[in-house]
């Protein structure tokens, strides 16, 4: 799969032609609906602190068609409600690695990290 932070129409075309999941960033319902008519599988909420969980009940309720991933402003305590509120799936990369336990090397507090987030996703 590729993942780009904005709609780039000779990226998605090339991506759907070889059937390759493409999954662009989009900030306003016009720009997610494009990615979707242009063949993006998911579309990508970025960043999805800007409006948060209530944005995406919104945009989803509108175009239930859509398959809106945030991503960037999903914390593992906020995960819950994005997905309760129509996210398809989430993007984690901050709270996933958070750099002190990065910088630190401690890869037992980086897979007690992700357990934590996968148990907030489940219990949605």
């Amino acid at each position: 799969f590729l993942v780009s932070p904005c709609i780039i129409p000779e990226v998605i075309e090339w991506a759907v032609a070889r059937n390759i999941v493409i999954v662009p960033g989009c900030q306003t319902p016009s720009e997610l609906f494009a990615a979707y008519r242009m063949g993006a599988q998911i579309q990508k909420l970025f960043p999805g602190i800007a409006g948060g969980a209530n944005t995406v009940k919104a945009i989803t309720a509108a175009l239930p068609m859509l398959t809106v991933n945030p991503t960037s402003g999903v914390e593992k305590d906020t995960a819950a409600a994005f997905l309760q509120n129509g996210a398809s799936s989430l993007g984690f990369v901050a709270p996933l690695f958070p750099p002190a336990l990065m910088g630190a090397r401690d890869y037992d507090g980086l897979v007690k990290n992700a357990k934590e987030i996968i148990a907030n996703v489940k219990a949605a």
